[in-house]
């Protein structure tokens, strides 16, 4: 996976401290991941507002070098393939959706191990929300505050906020 982002300037020590007392309580450290198979965006809720802090695509190597379309085949005596009762049924393409969506649970278990946030909000494409869910530990799902089966990464930044304020109320 690769990361871009204030947090990759920063590192997770910024987001450690924990927020000023206000009205006798201290404010939790939300996070909120916005997935599908080719991007994971990562805002922090600063203030009532957002705050972009992180940035993931999957590593295009992940798949490099396996073919589901030739794993499990023979070639028959008539030039063509024939199909082996042991080829793998699962696609190159969702190898790698689940190969992502596990490297963003560790980076996000890491995160966790340093407190750098306190609830988490999770909002990606059904079948990533469902990888994301697999790969996920314990100590990681107390923080979940909640989970939303929705694609909302193709929208810009702008939009994703307005949507983002119906769906988390920030």
């Amino acid at each position: 996976m690769k990361l871009t982002g204030k947090i990759v300037e920063t590192g997770f020590e910024k987001f450690t401290r924990k927020p000023e007392l206000h009205q006798g309580r201290r404010p939790p450290r939300i996070w909120i991941v916005v997935a599908d198979k080719g991007i994971a965006r990562v805002f922090s809720k600063v203030e009532g507002s957002l705050e972009s802090i992180a940035e993931a695509v999957p590593d295009a190597s992940v798949g490099s070098g396996v073919n589901n379309k030739t794993i499990g085949r023979t070639a028959s005596a008539g030039g063509g393939f024939a199909h082996h009762k042991l080829e793998p049924h699962t696609e190159e393409g969702r190898l790698e959706s689940a190969h992502f969506a596990r490297d963003i649970i560790n980076w996000l278990g890491k995160a966790e191990e340093v407190s750098a946030f306190d609830k988490l909000v999770l909002i990606a494409a059904p079948r990533m929300l469902g990888d994301l869910r697999k790969n996920m530990n314990k100590q990681l799902q107390r923080h979940i505050l909640a989970e939303i089966d929705k694609d909302l990464t193709k929208l810009s930044e702008r939009d994703l906020k307005s949507a983002l304020d119906e769906i988390v109320w920030l």
